[in-house]
């Protein structure tokens, strides 16, 4: 790589699961190949899963003529049967070649997580579109979203992965109360809201609620 030698550790792991899935998914492109035989429809699609299976043969071998309007179309079995061979099989390429096959694997596995952090930055916390023009102003509209992003996650575990970060958002904007007498507040909110409290061992079955203990209820 630019003149430069460098070094990969390759894993290749094979899963049973994914070779039954790919199995089914090559399946249904084979089904959807075989109807695309006939030349009419062929022209008239334009999606490329079955595509894939098909050999277009456009040379007439007697006559070195190319008929662009009659093609003949098969099925490609050789191409059928060279990616039955990779069903189940992923590759993992690092240069991190000191990295157990474990280390590796975890590594892989976290990338979903991260993908789904992405989600929740943009759909729960609206990071985007950005609203803000100057630079430290866009840096602090990011910096709120990681940081809401962090106590997400957090009471997300708290909570045991019960709830997704939608209901627990809408459960806490559900989240009302008023004043009652002698320093009391009653405190409501919807069904998640009110399972929410109890998972965080706040016993609140009649709702109200001391102030001292609302004002340190964020806490």
């Amino acid at each position: 790589l630019n003149k430069k030698e460098v070094t990969e550790k390759v894993l290749v792991t094979w899963n049973q699961k994914y070779d039954f899935r790919e199995k089914v998914r090559r399946q249904k492109s084979i089904e959807y190949a075989e109807k695309l035989t006939a030349s009419e429809r062929f022209r008239l699609t334009m999606k490329k899963g079955g595509k894939r299976y098909l050999e277009v043969e456009q040379l007439d071998e007697e006559t070195g003529e190319i008929r662009r309007l009659t093609p003949h179309i098969s099925i490609d079995e050789e191409q059928i049967a060279l990616d039955e061979l990779y069903d189940g099989f992923n590759v993992l390429i690092t240069s991190e070649i000191t990295m157990s096959d474990e280390e590796m694997l975890a590594s892989y596995r976290s990338l979903s997580r991260i993908e789904d952090c992405f989600k929740v930055m943009k759909t729960t916390f609206d990071a985007r579109p950005v609203y803000v023009w100057t630079k430290s102003h866009i840096h602090a509209h990011f910096l709120i979203c990681f940081i809401a992003l962090t106590v997400m996650r957090v009471l997300e575990h708290r909570l045991q992965r019960v709830f997704s970060p939608e209901k627990i958002q809408n459960a806490l904007l559900s989240a009302q109360c008023r004043p009652l007498e002698k320093g009391y507040w009653e405190v409501f909110g919807n069904e998640d809201f009110l399972q929410i409290n109890r998972l965080l061992g706040k016993d609140w079955t009649r709702q109200y609620v001391p102030l001292e203990v609302l004002r340190t209820y964020g806490k």
